[in-house]
């Protein structure tokens, strides 16, 4: 699920030049001279041109509008080609099989979940989930994450060269995750496959088929009834246990709300982190004087979490839709224009940032936008992400001396999540 399509005349909708150099951060410096706003004349399917901010006030301020930018699926959604009939049909009729009892004004796309749904809705249905995401709950995972590292870095010898991405960025997060809700061991390689299905349908080697990502919704959906079944039979202390119960007001979540919660939580709470983590080891590998100084000293690991959160931008962008006219940044934006908000660029304002395009692990301030910058959708899984960086960086710097990178690395075909596929390396 993309918003801009591949077009050779324009480089942010050239998904293989992104597969190959990364993220036009030169490009977007001359864009950002130019104005924090300009316009695209062509943008989805060759539709209506889209909006692009790449100001680091102009997205926060219009982060925290959702009266002005909708995020709403009835409006395109965050980073969705819009309604497909013929999608829409399959995930009706499957979602009818495997979950009778969900309420079918809510499953009238595949997305209606808290990313793409406004204020006063959002708030009701966050205040809910909130609960599973305290200080207090997240600070509970940290000897698991703990474990589950030590393990993953265990089964390679220093010295050795392996896949960093498939070998540790991966596996860990979707592993935390699934021990969070509740999700059985065996099963953690195949939610693996299937967040990877969900989210990246645009690069292919996890794009299977045109139906691949609405496949991946729906297996990982079959899973958390099954798993929705047991626990209400035999309630435990995970996120499902706390889910079926939790209410505000009076109200509980829905069905189609609890199932869909689950698949973003596994899909958007795997992808975000484990590209922080490839992209940690990619910037201490090619600058070994920061990995020096981080490793002298250790007091620096939280302001180098904040710096990687900040150089990775893992999710580059959310589009919204313009809910009235608007001036922005010399546009005249009229409503059902779409905006795209490019977290990855004001990363790099320098505005904001001291000699933005320099990896900094002592840099203080940060006040990065990786996590959405504030407002109704700031990023639910933030303490935890920031809790897996730190750990991370707490291991590499007990266990290795040098981190060097053993070949090229391969990045994901998408201007959406900043992913990266595979990355060799060798830990010394």
């Amino acid at each position: 699920m993309t918003a801009l399509e591949p077009r050779t005349d324009d480089p942010l909708l050239d998904l293989d030049r992104w597969a190959s150099d990364g993220a036009p951060f030169e490009w977007f410096a001359e864009r950002r001279r130019e104005g924090p706003v300009w316009r695209h004349p062509s943008g989805e399917h060759g539709g209506p041109g889209v909006f692009s901010v790449v100001g680091y006030d102009e997205v926060v301020a219009l982060g925290r509008c959702p009266h002005v930018l909708s995020s709403d699926q009835e409006h395109g959604g965050v980073n969705g080609l819009g309604p497909n009939d013929e999608l829409q049909r399959v995930f009706d009729n499957t979602f009818a099989n495997i979950a009778p009892g969900a309420d079918r004004a809510e499953v009238n796309n595949v997305a209606k979940h808290l990313l793409t749904i406004d204020p006063p809705e959002h708030t009701a249905y966050r205040k809910i989930v909130n609960k599973g995401f305290t200080p207090r709950q997240i600070g509970l995972l940290e000897g698991q994450v703990r474990l589950l590292l030590d393990d993953l870095l265990d089964a390679h010898p220093g010295g050795e060269p392996f896949d960093f991405t498939t070998n540790v960025s991966m596996p860990l997060p979707v592993n935390v995750i699934a021990r969070m809700i509740g999700s059985p061991v065996d099963a953690d390689p195949q939610l693996l496959e299937w967040s990877n299905q969900a989210l990246a349908s645009t690069d292919p080697e996890y794009d299977t088929g045109p139906l691949s990502q609405m496949n991946a919704v729906m297996h990982l959906v079959q899973h958390f009834v099954a798993l929705r079944e047991q626990h209400r039979a035999e309630p435990k202390e995970d996120l499902i246990s706390l889910l079926l119960e939790a209410e505000v007001d009076g109200e509980k979540l829905t069905d189609a709300r609890f199932l869909l919660f689950l698949v973003l939580l596994t899909a958007a709470g795997n992808e975000t982190t484990r590209t922080a983590f490839s992209h940690a080891i990619v910037e201490l590998a090619q600058r070994p004087d920061e990995w020096r100084r981080l490793r002298d000293d250790p007091a620096l690991i939280p302001s180098a979490v904040e710096e990687i959160l900040r150089y990775s931008s893992p999710v580059m962008y959310f589009r919204r839709n313009a809910m009235e006219a608007m001036e922005l940044g010399g546009h005249d934006v009229a409503v059902g224009d779409i905006v795209a908000l490019w977290y990855v660029a004001a990363n790099r304002d320098p505005l904001h940032f001291a000699d933005p395009d320099r990896f900094d692990v002592g840099r203080d301030p940060n006040h990065h936008v990786a996590f959405g910058g504030g407002g109704a959708h700031f990023c639910l899984g933030a303490s935890l992400a920031r809790l897996e960086i730190r750990v991370l960086l707490e291991a590499l710097v007990e266990r290795y001396d040098t981190i060097e990178l053993a070949g090229p690395v391969d990045r994901m075909r998408s201007n959406f999540l900043h992913g990266i596929k595979h990355l060799p390396v060798v830990l010394r």
